[in-house]
């Protein structure tokens, strides 16, 4: 269950993300918008698959979650809220492609759900904790990823678009690093001044295990080198590098998706299940075979 709870949180992430990167161009606009925003229409389409693919984490929630006999963590109320926040989503996903008025209200809907559903199905894995951050920090990884999906395909398949529109992209890229890594950082800097046991609960088998590796995989990977690389008008400009470089942190994305799971349910220590790559190839070519069709 932790290996295609895993996988489906890559899917659903990517699906969320595009829709959300689409919504906020219906709100600013900007040419940048024609390079990637039928990637993000196509991401949006994939919401309401997404959303069906959500069902087994919902029947194999005991295996997870510390479901109680009641309250907010029964399973009658965990299940309703679950479908509750798939298919809201899933209605936007359908309203924001079709009418932009409705963009601004959307973000400040899955900012709120998701806040609530990454709490619900990943921070509970470790019951003892919680994080009032954290939801953001889901968030702006999905935008973060969608956002990489789209200016890879644009990036390595239509170099011609225009060096102005991908010095956007490029920025654009940059603003979510940025935002991404300044939010799980002050989150850890909290928790770490506090240094209280049910704070660090979070962070201890995911710091003082093997689990450290992914870790510092992340902060790396996913913040120092390509901040390195968009810090140059160059990099910026040149759509092949731009792509290669999004690609990157697509694929350094399903890591910090895999660190989000993994270690709360294997807390002794690094360790990779054999169905953990096998679910990963699925939801990949899974969402390959979905995506290329919504996109057209």
């Amino acid at each position: 269950m932790s290996s295609y709870l895993f996988a489906w949180l890559l899917f659903l992430g990517l699906a969320l993300g595009g829709m959300a990167n689409l919504m906020l161009h219906n709100l600013t606009g900007g040419a940048w918008g024609g390079a990637v925003r039928p990637a993000f229409i196509a991401c949006a389409r994939l919401v309401p698959l997404a959303a069906l693919l959500g069902l087994p984490v919902l029947i194999g929630m005991r295996e997870l979650y510390p479901i109680a006999e009641g309250g907010w963590f029964g399973a009658p109320f965990f299940a309703a809220r679950s479908v509750a926040y798939l298919l809201v989503w899933s209605a936007l996903g359908f309203f924001v492609r079709t009418s932009a008025a409705l963009s601004a209200v959307g973000l400040i809907v899955y900012a709120f759900t998701m806040s609530l559903a990454a709490t619900d199905w990943i921070a509970s894995l470790v019951p003892q904790w919680y994080s009032t951050g954290f939801g953001l920090v889901v968030a702006i990884g999905q935008m973060l990823a969608a956002m990489a999906l789209a200016v890879a395909y644009a990036g390595l398949r239509a170099p011609a678009a225009g060096r102005p529109v991908f010095h956007d992209l490029g920025n654009l890229l940059l603003m979510y690093v940025l935002t991404w890594a300044y939010l799980a950082f002050m989150q850890f800097l909290i928790v770490w001044v506090g240094n209280l046991p049910r704070e660090i609960a979070w962070y201890v088998p995911r710091l003082q295990t093997g689990w450290v590796a992914l870790g510092v995989i992340l902060v790396v990977f996913h913040f120092f080198a390509p901040l390195a690389i968009l810090l140059f008008r160059s990099a910026k400009r040149s759509a092949p590098l731009l792509g290669s470089l999004a690609a990157a942190l697509l694929a350094v994305h399903a890591i910090d998706v895999y660190w989000f799971v993994a270690p709360s349910v294997r807390p002794a220590g690094f360790h990779v299940a054999w169905l953990d790559p096998v679910m990963l190839v699925a939801a990949v070519a899974l969402w390959w075979f979905a995506w290329r069709p919504a996109r057209a």
